[in-house]
């Protein structure tokens, strides 16, 4: 009987080492997956910054390649405009020797 009772402690206490195990087992998965949520969320966001980071160096490159267009076309701009003024100062030119002329005609 004595052998039985020690027995029977020795089971109940392995039956409440048996819980505490249990316990500390769930506790650890329920870390693990709270781990492996986070490190899947860091991973989410270092997916997302290299997506960013592509897309900014894509968008300076257009930016890039848009001033590169915009001061070609200002370039142009200003070589019409100084065409222009060449023009204007031609035609002025031409303009006072057709006064000439014809003032010379009107002496004659």
């Amino acid at each position: 009987e004595v052998r039985v009772d020690e027995l029977q402690r020795l089971l109940a206490g392995m039956e409440k080492e048996h819980g505490n195990l249990l316990r500390e087992m769930k506790a650890g998965e329920a870390e693990l997956a709270r781990l492996r949520s986070a490190e899947g969320d860091k991973l989410a966001e270092q997916d997302r910054s290299a997506q960013l980071e592509k897309e900014v160096a894509m968008l300076r490159e257009k930016i890039h390649h848009l001033d590169d267009m915009l001061k070609s076309q200002q370039r142009k701009v200003r070589q019409m405009i100084e065409q222009l003024q060449n023009s204007k100062t031609v035609i002025q030119a031409k303009d006072a020797m057709i006064q000439e002329l014809k003032e010379k005609v009107a002496y004659l």
